[in-house]
């Protein structure tokens, strides 16, 4: 199967490179690279220069424009610049971070996934971190969660879901819609995708937890699965109790400010009765 990465890139001088040598090492290589270099302002896009320079398959796309960075959007509206740039065929469209490496075999595993299976239309693996000298899970979603970072989509499931919300919340709202639309999603926990970069690192994790608030009520969750979502934050994540009032604020935000929603109220009505059967499945041990 072939496939095409986009990767956007702001200020990843100290990643990038690390990132283009585990694509390059792979036993199924893209059909295309391109890199958004999305107004950094260090040396990233001289490193890609270098690396295009050698690896006829990278294409460096340029975004100078000077825009406020905000979680989950501007990732979008990047990503889109490199989309709209595509012009070879493919079966499978990678989303993709510039602070990772990936396994030799990770995209090979991928396409073999898709041919196994024809209604799966979004596929990744698990992502690490660093602690003590181990590389240990990023526990910062659920682990069947495919994380924004490395997000692997069949080509028809990506246009049937009409691609990605630029909106926080947009690495949910892509599954969800995925399974409204009969599609399922797969995580390959043999495949470990090494991350350098700790999630929420540069937007802290209570200002990144408003963040997902926002998300949330955009996504029409409604108050009651927020609330739930949001104890389960506050119980599990650092500073713990502040990270889930973090949530219930940006929830209370969009409220207030009447946000617009990035679903339409049937496939919110989907999505709350998603989440409701999976809580409850998670309460009875499945």
């Amino acid at each position: 199967m072939k496939y095409v990465i986009v990767m956007p890139a702001y200020n990843e001088e100290g990643f990038i490179g690390r990132a283009i040598e585990s694509i390059a090492a792979q036993t199924l290589l893209p059909r295309r690279l391109l890199i958004v270099n999305d107004g950094s302002t260090d040396g990233t896009r001289a490193l890609v220069e270098q690396y295009q320079a050698h690896y006829p398959w990278i294409q460096l796309v340029n975004n100078d424009k000077k825009e406020k960075r905000a979680a989950g959007s501007k990732v979008v509206r990047a990503f889109y610049l490199g989309y709209q740039a595509i012009q070879e065929e493919y079966d499978f469209l990678v989303k993709l971070d510039a602070d990772l490496t990936l396994p030799r075999h990770y995209f090979q595993r991928m396409a073999e996934l898709f041919a196994e299976d024809p209604k799966l239309g979004i596929a990744g693996g698990t992502i690490a971190i660093e602690e003590n000298g181990k590389w240990v899970y990023e526990n910062f979603s659920d682990i069947d969660h495919v994380k924004g970072a490395f997000k692997s989509y069949r080509r028809a499931c990506f246009e049937q879901i009409g691609g990605l919300r630029a909106s926080i919340g947009w690495d949910t709202a892509d599954e969800l819609l995925a399974r409204y639309h009969g599609w399922s999603v797969k995580v390959d926990p043999s495949l470990q995708v090494r991350h350098y970069r700790v999630l929420g690192a540069e937007t802290g994790s209570v200002r990144i937890r408003v963040k997902v608030g926002n998300g949330m009520y955009r996504l029409r969750y409604g108050f009651l699965i927020t609330l739930i979502s949001a104890a389960k934050a506050g119980y599990l994540n650092k500073p713990y109790g502040l990270t889930g009032l973090a949530v219930m604020w940006g929830w209370l935000q969009s409220l207030l400010r009447r946000d617009e929603y990035i679903v339409t109220a049937e496939e919110g009505a989907f999505i709350r009765k998603f989440r409701r059967e999976r809580m409850l499945g998670k309460l009875r041990g499945r």
